[in-house]
């Protein structure tokens, strides 16, 4: 299936295949272009309905597999498979041509555009289409175009020529070197092909077509060096541009060349009276160094204009004016105004993009026609593509115009100054501001139709222009860039041309910065700052760095309305920047900086140490700060065996460290916790104390030959065991008692009567210490009691109690006594030791009483002796018969008082309110003083004290009689009549009394008479009312 192809090589990457149409009816065609398995290039698949089909963007050292299918329905067929390399079907073709005739390639002409149809395919796109494009142009736009170019259509992916055959295409795709004939004119557009092999080199370079004209020409190419092209790139476009350049014949009166490299500010690389040779300028070429910043094309068109086609630059008044611009993205300024200047000037612009090149910039800068002014190519090795037809072009287009000039039509103007009086002067900048400044300047002689301002910044940005109208001489720029150097320039522009710019240069005033900045309180994570306010200022933005010690920098950043802030949430010790930057709407001013560095985590304060013992001590100290939320104490022992940490709260103040070892100093360091940390510690020593011995030795006698000793445990929870050892003074075998420490009593047993004993004790800690020894001496006896107990001196209240020391230290004598009658009233009172006798004082009359007198010893108490005694009766009785009045010879008895012996009762001991007593009455209190040499006693309320008659006086109270009280109404006393003190009859009837009523403030006094008949009298004076106010009154 081979022989039906027919391959023809169209250039490096496309090819042409041709098959014999089959017979019967059928729906079409599928052409399968497939690479060798294993690559990783795409394969192309195209249908169509015609035998032959194109295919672009092959690799010419690769092997692919060609497959033909016939479409019939929904059926296809393999027509033909052939594989191929196009480097083997092209050195196939060559060997072919060398065995003809070396001129039958003469009669070959070029196509209207003067290239070869391998060299036409090459760049007939600006790009090459990729491997999987599939040829959608329609057959009739082909045409159409084909016929616009004098030529006439051949068919879908075919490529027009004078002599179509397989061998042909092979042979014009084949590269050659352009050569003159004799019989041809040197200025002839239609040239042979190809006499002689070009080497791969020159394949790689392009065509080695050579422009014959010498027309006057200044081209002026623009190259693109911002940072995005690098500097592999760079090299490429500078290939290109020497294969560009190549073909034109350079000399001073033919096409000089310029140079310009631009990004964010143009340089003129070389004039073009620079060099006035083709090989100068190529040196210069290989020579041109990578510039790099950002891309300003309308900045670089501008200064084409005013700096590259002056006369003092070469610029020749009547040579054609070229631009090549060469740029890889989109332009940081407006480059469309000023590439309209320069056309509108004559000056032809052709715009070449790479890559990222923007294609609408290219075509609003670029001259017309745009189909052959503007093209743009996927990357920078693609640029070669361009180099044949691109020469061509340039090439047609300066014969074009040198065709024109001879057939007289008229050049334009150079846009060059031709005088001085084309130029404004005196260029003026004032009322200059951070944000604006106001040019004047006076007008040329000749007014110029506009003026065109253009200012930018001095160290890059963007590039700005303003056009005014030829009559206005002064204008205001705003919205400039604070404390920034501008470059101005007024240019002058005429109908045919532009005048010499004006230029000056000026710095916008800095914006007003934030004054007299300083801290105004400083704390651990805190920093206040206030300034002078800026005037017009709208806000203040402040940036806080610091650099923590292991962490990145980092920056802290706050707007505020008013000149101060708080910057909260710092780290303590640490020392931070501050910036402070008044803004103008988006703008901001010059800073005003300062650095301050936070202060410590506050430590605590006075440290101190109190209650200090063998194994604790408090520590005390004082926070410094209410934002603690912690404090942390820690101890360790000056030999490192003891260790250890306490934390307690932040309110805290002190704590106790237990257990430590006794006499052992400690290292005591107390830090305070923040939320940001812990501060630094404050630190201390104390030294504990020796461990303490038992204490308040206790020895008592039991019974039998054994004593009991009690001590007191100073720090009993510390004690592991108490040693007791004990001997007789004489130095007998000693012996010794252990006793767990939890207590504090031992019996010591097997002691011997009368003699002197050393008895001693320790302790042991948990620490391993040992107390120092307490030792008591003690000599054992018999305790005996008292003897020849006996009572005399009796009287009706009292009993006088008599004894005879026993042998031995008597400490005290215990005597206790009570009624035989009665033995729940027994009373306990003490004798001092060196005494032998006591009187029993307030006795009931002609009562028994047993006695019991008891010796304490220095070791115990000693066996009790007892006897029995009775009180003295009263000398006379009253009748007890109710209205029995006495006569007035029978008499009370007497009672001591402070206004010496007097005849009566004394109701306040007969109720027991006595000092020796009151204790026992519930409902009594006494109080602290004595008023008129008497205890005062106090009665609760709803108290009521009772004693029966009997047990006071026997007899009958006397008709007449005297009843003194000396009292005192409380606050809560009741407020309904009361009696003070009265007498019962036995159903608990009122028979005599002393009422008082709180709500008449008065006093009554009541009885009965020898009729049993109630008499009572009321007292309401005034001197009776004040008994109400709460004084003591006597009654």
């Amino acid at each position: 299936g081979s022989g039906r192809l027919k391959l023809t090589v169209l250039s490096e990457d496309r090819l042409q295949m041709k098959w014999k149409e089959t017979e019967g009816t059928i729906n079409g065609y599928k052409v399968r272009v497939k690479p060798m398995a294993g690559d990783s290039e795409q394969e192309v698949m195209l249908k169509t309905k015609t035998p032959k089909a194109t295919v672009g963007g092959l690799s010419p050292t690769k092997e692919y597999t060609l497959q033909v299918y016939v479409l019939n329905g929904s059926q296809e067929a393999l027509f033909a498979k052939r594989k191929f390399v196009i480097e083997d079907l092209k050195n196939a073709s060559q060997t072919r041509n060398n065995r003809r005739n070396s001129g039958a390639a003469s009669g070959k002409n070029l196509t209207s555009s003067g290239s070869s149809a391998a060299e036409h395919s090459g760049v007939a796109e600006a790009t090459p289409p990729p491997l999987n494009a599939v040829l959608t142009q329609p057959v009739k736009d082909r045409a159409e175009k084909k016929k616009q170019k004098g030529t006439h259509p051949k068919g879908l992916g075919e490529t027009t020529r004078n002599q179509p055959s397989a061998e042909a295409s092979v042979t014009e795709a084949t590269p050659t070197t352009t050569r003159s004939s004799p019989h041809t004119p040197a200025n002839s557009e239609r040239e042979p092909l190809g006499k002689e092999k070009l080497s791969k080199d020159s394949l790689r370079r392009g065509s080695q077509f050579q422009c014959d004209t010498s027309a006057m020409t200044d081209i002026v190419l623009l190259v693109d060096g911002s940072w995005s092209i690098g500097r592999n790139n760079f090299k490429l476009i500078k290939e290109f541009l020497s294969n560009l350049i190549s073909p034109f014949s350079i000399a001073q009166d033919k096409i000089r060349v310029g140079l310009s490299q631009y990004s964010s500010d143009p340089r003129t690389e070389w004039d073009l009276s620079t060099y006035s040779t083709r090989d100068q300028v190529l040196e210069a070429m290989r020579n041109l160094r990578y510039k790099g910043g950002n891309t300003f094309t309308g900045l670089a068109l501008t200064h084409v204009l005013e700096q590259n086609l002056k006369p003092d630059a070469g610029a020749r008044l009547e040579a054609e004016k070229l631009v090549v611009l060469l740029t890889d993205g989109k332009s940081q300024d407006d480059a469309n105004l000023a590439a309209q200047t320069l056309k509108n000037l004559g000056i032809e612009i052709f715009a070449i993009g790479v890559k990222n090149a923007d294609e609408a910039e290219l075509k609003q800068v670029a001259s017309e026609p745009l189909e052959l002014t503007v093209y743009n190519v996927l990357d920078f090795p693609l640029l070669s593509n361009l180099v044949g037809r691109l020469t061509r072009v340039l090439c047609t287009r300066i014969k074009e115009k040198s065709n024109k000039e001879k057939a007289g039509s008229t050049v334009k103007d150079l846009p060059v100054n031709t005088g001085p009086q084309l130029s404004p002067t005196d260029l003026k900048i004032s009322a200059v501001t951070s944000k604006s400044m106001h040019l004047t300047w006076s007008p040329p002689p000749r007014p110029p139709k506009k003026y065109r301002v253009v200012y930018y910044p001095s160290k890059g940005g963007s590039t700005k222009e303003v056009v005014l109208d030829g009559e206005i001489s002064s204008l205001r720029l705003s919205n400039l860039t604070s404390h920034t150097e501008y470059l101005v320039s007024v240019f002058p522009v005429y109908d045919m041309f532009v005048g010499d710019g004006l230029r000056g240069i000026t710095s916008t005033l800095p914006l007003s910065s934030p004054r007299s900045l300083r801290v105004s309180e400083l704390t651990h994570n805190s920093i206040r700052l206030s300034w002078k306010a800026a005037q017009g200022a709208t806000q203040y933005l402040v940036l806080c760095s610091a650099a923590p010690d292991g962490a990145e920098d980092y920056t802290k950043e706050v707007k505020v309305a008013q000149p101060e802030v708080l910057l909260a949430g710092l780290s303590p010790s640490t020392e931070y920047s501050v910036a402070v930057y008044a803004m103008y709407g988006e703008d901001a001013s010059d800073p005003a900086s300062i650095q301050e560095t936070t202060l410590a985590l506050s430590p605590p304060r006075y440290l101190s140490f109190s209650e200090l013992s063998h194994a604790s001590v408090r520590v005390s100290w004082e926070a410094a700060s209410p934002a603690v939320k912690a404090h942390r104490v820690a101890y360790v022992s000056s030999r490192g065996s003891n260790a250890g940490e306490v934390e307690v709260p932040g309110t805290a103040t002190s704590t106790v460290l237990r257990p430590l070892s006794s006499l052992t100093q400690y290292f005591i360091s107390v830090r305070s916790t923040y939320e940001e940390g812990d501060s630094f510690p404050i630190t201390g020593n104390v030294t504990t104390l020796k461990v303490p011995p038992p204490r308040a030795l206790k020895v008592t006698e039991l019974s039998g030959n054994s004593l009991r000793l009690q001590w007191e445990a100073v720090a009993a929870s510390d004690v592991v065991v108490y040693q007791i050892k004990w001997s007789t003074a004489g130095g007998g075998n000693p012996q010794e008692l252990s006793i767990a420490g939890n207590v504090a009593t031992a019996v010591l047993p097997g002691l011997q009567k009368n003699t002197d004993y050393k008895i001693s004790i320790w302790a042991y800690y948990k620490d391993g210490a040992r107390s120092d020894t307490v030792s008591i001496q003690h000599r054992t006896n018999s305790r005996s009691p008292p003897t020849n107990l006996f009572i005399d001196s009796e009287t009706p209240t009292s009993l006088q109690v008599h004894w005879t020391p026993p042998d031995g230290r008597i400490q005290h004598y215990k005597i206790t006594y009570n009624p035989v009658s009665d033995a729940g009233a027994q009373q306990t009172i003490m004798a001092p030791g060196k005494s032998n006798s006591v009187t029993l004082q307030s006795l009931l009359p002609d009562r028994a009483y047993k006695v019991i007198v008891s010796a304490i010893h220095y070791t115990g108490e000693s066996e009790v002796t007892s006897t029995t005694g009775r009180t003295a009766p009263v000398l006379s009785k009253f009748p007890s018969i109710r209205g029995y009045i006495p006569s007035k010879t029978e008499a009370c008895p007497t009672i001591s008082s402070t206004k010496g012996s007097v005849r009566g009762f004394d109701m306040m001991e007969a109720f027991g309110l006595v000092e020796k007593e009151y204790a026992s009455i519930k409902g009594v209190a006494m109080e602290p003083f004595i008023f008129s040499g008497s205890r005062t006693f106090t009665l609760f309320r709803d108290i009521q004290l009772t004693q029966r008659t009997s047990d006071i006086h026997l007899f009958a109270i006397p008709p007449e009689h005297t009843i003194s009280i000396l009292l005192r109404l409380l606050p809560d006393t009741p407020k309904e009549p009361f009696a003070v003190w009265q007498i019962t009859d036995e159903d608990f009837q009122p028979l005599l009394g002393v009422n008082l009523d709180p709500s008449k403030k008065s006093l009554t006094y009541f009885n009965h008479d020898y009729k049993a008949d109630l008499q009572e009298v009321s007292f309401d004076q005034q001197e009776v009312k004040k008994i109400f106010y709460g004084s003591f009154h006597k009654v």
